[in-house]
């Protein structure tokens, strides 16, 4: 009987790492399948590409850049640094769980900051087709409309800007808001000093 006690145990231990596998491979099967289904279509975005796409859209005058294209810019641009996003969670994971050994550091950084870069981007690519969409809204005087594209390229733009005199896209896109609105008097924020 005890031998018998002894075997069954020893199988439900067995067994139970089995279990808990196949639990998670359930979890895998269905968070890829919850992604495949999020992200659609059957092509992976090209970062590269689509940021000289982007560059070349963006470096022509406002006047000659359509609102469609711009729009597409934003969503391709937006699509491939949420896939760039997808490789960067376990750089940033693995940098910040080792943030204490500095070997490990300069090894993980040059590909980690790799992706960051690319990612940033191809994030203000995006931010500047939503601020240009903005401005020939103005233009048009379709002023709903072109406030809420400003308000995308003002929350979706990092808080501070290091370039030059700090003013930004955050910046940028707050001060057309205030126009829109007649704020214009009210002073906005530029950079921590």
């Amino acid at each position: 009987m005890k031998t018998l006690k002894v075997i069954l145990i020893l199988t439900v231990l067995f067994m139970l790492p089995a279990a808990v596998i196949a639990s998670d491979l359930e979890n895998v099967e269905k968070l890829r399948a919850e992604q495949i289904k999020k992200w659609g279509d059957t092509s992976i975005p090209k970062p590269n590409q689509i940021a000289l796409k982007a560059k070349a859209l963006l470096n022509k005058p406002i006047k000659n850049q359509s609102i469609s294209e711009l729009k597409n810019i934003a969503k391709q641009s937006n699509k491939a640094a949420n896939y760039i996003g997808f490789i960067l969670e376990d750089y940033e994971t693995y940098y910040r769980d080792n943030y204490k050994y500095d070997f490990v550091q300069k090894k993980i950084a040059p590909f980690h900051d790799a992706y960051i870069k690319l990612s940033n981007e191809l994030k203000n690519y995006r931010n500047q087709s939503y601020f240009n969409i903005g401005k020939k809204l103005a233009a048009s005087n379709n002023e709903i409309e072109a406030f809420f594209y400003f308000r995308d390229a003002y929350r979706l733009s990092t808080f501070t800007d290091e370039k030059d005199d700090h003013k930004g896209m955050r910046f940028l896109a707050e001060q057309e808001m205030k126009k829109l609105m007649g704020l214009s008097n009210i002073e906005s924020f530029i950079y921590w000093q």
